[in-house]
């Protein structure tokens, strides 16, 4: 590969893509290459919780609590008193309501939910995303030509819930391929994900067992993801979380992807 520098500039770049392919060492003037393509690298800590109501939390309606939405259904929400602050999930339609993630505010009234959203006329009629239905927390979307063939990635992700038996999913998915899956139970509180992943070709990226959250050993076999698309168009990763008890919640700490240049 020839390569070439800028003046006071610290990067070495490729004289046919010009693109950065490394950087230059201050010491005796060394150069390491970084590889053929560049690496990328996606992180936030947001440090964010959902809930979910009840299945009987359903056909809607809203009124004024203050100054306030509040969700009103004829069945109990069954939100607990410690998940005020956590996050539901609400679509509406056929008004102005914008879709997406509202704070709890309260939920003394068994059969009302008020959330963190200026009460106006004409929002529409809402939805919530209720207990054992997928939500999708992150959308990270990883621009066309990212990922190439030799590349490795890997996927960190540090989430908190309720400790109980009932269960908790959480879902990594590359684009269209199911990357990890993991319903956790037995009172854990914690989790700690450390997801590997090598790019083999154009459509193929090899990864370990599904519900495996890191590095180890696993009972499920190596897997194969395909995203629609291939690996050169843009994809997109979302993380996802479910919850089955309205009493409990999810919380996504903090989360990183790292894609290795060849």
């Amino acid at each position: 590969m020839a390569t070439y520098l800028k003046p006071s500039n610290p990067f070495i770049y490729d004289t046919t893509t010009n693109g950065i392919v490394g950087v230059r060492s201050e010491v005796a003037n060394h150069f390491f290459l970084g590889g053929q393509y560049e690496p990328a690298y996606y992180k936030a800590a947001p440090q964010f919780s959902i809930a979910a109501p009840a299945s009987t939390f359903t056909s809607l309606t809203y009124e004024a609590d203050g100054a306030n939405v509040r969700l009103v259904s004829a069945g109990v929400h069954g939100i607990a008193a410690g998940s005020v602050g956590h996050s539901v999930y609400v679509t509406w339609a056929g008004g102005t309501g914008v879709n997406g993630f509202y704070a709890i505010v309260d939920r003394s009234v068994t059969t009302k939910l008020t959330i963190n959203l200026p009460h106006v006329a004409g929002l529409g009629t809402p939805t919530v995303s209720l207990v054992n239905a997928d939500i999708t927390i992150v959308t990270q979307t990883i621009p066309a030509g990212t990922m190439n063939v030799g590349m490795t990635m890997e996927l960190d992700l540090l989430v908190s819930c309720t400790g109980s038996a009932n269960n908790k999913t959480v879902k990594a998915n590359l684009g269209s391929a199911a990357w990890y899956s993991q319903t956790i139970a037995s009172s854990i509180q914690s989790l700690c994900v450390e997801k590997k992943a090598c790019v083999l070709s154009s459509t193929d990226v090899l990864t370990n067992a599904l519900a495996a959250p890191g590095h180890g050993t696993a009972t499920g076999a190596n897997l194969i993801l395909q995203p629609s698309g291939g690996i050169g168009a843009a994809q997109d990763l979302t993380i996802v979380g479910s919850i089955a008890n309205a009493g409990e919640f999810l919380r996504l700490e903090a989360w990183s992807l790292k894609i290795n240049g060849a």
